[in-house]
């Protein structure tokens, strides 16, 4: 039995998984070897502007991704599971639960104005979400 045109079947969401899991491979180096590093050189007077104008911007682009990871994640759970699959949903776990815990409050922080510290906390514990993401991207290849 041929299934109906333009039907969305497994495959077809693995690869849009493996899209949505490579946009935020690309997205966490960028932030964690150019942005977070570079919010030391912003202009201290406009800091607080800048990062709530920087917020809102890139918002845009991670809350669509954060919906189709999690989606897609459980897709692949229930449709196709296996190991790669699993350590992926926890891999992702972790990324969420240190963004919510970790990275919010500091970006909390910073919303009110340059504060060094904040900063290099956020570039530091950023790299365990870099490794993070870059696991489950690399896992998709295997």
């Amino acid at each position: 039995m041929e299934p109906p045109p333009g039907t969305i079947f497994s495959s077809d969401l693995s690869i849009l998984f493996i899209t949505v899991n490579g946009g935020f491979l690309v997205l966490i180096w960028i932030v964690q070897t150019i942005i977070y590093p570079g919010m030391h050189g912003w202009d201290s007077d406009s800091f607080a502007l800048l990062h709530r104008e920087y917020v809102r911007r890139i918002s845009f682009i991670i809350v669509p991704l954060i919906v189709a990871q999690a989606a897609l994640a459980l897709h692949q759970v229930i449709l196709a599971p296996n190991l790669i699959t699993a350590v992926q949903v926890i891999l992702i776990g972790a990324v969420w639960t240190m963004t919510f815990f970790i990275s919010v409050p500091l970006h909390k922080r910073l919303s009110a104005g340059y504060d060094v510290q904040a900063v290099t906390r956020l570039t530091a514990t950023n790299w365990l979400r870099t490794i993070g993401w870059s696991l489950v991207s690399l896992l998709d290849w295997l």
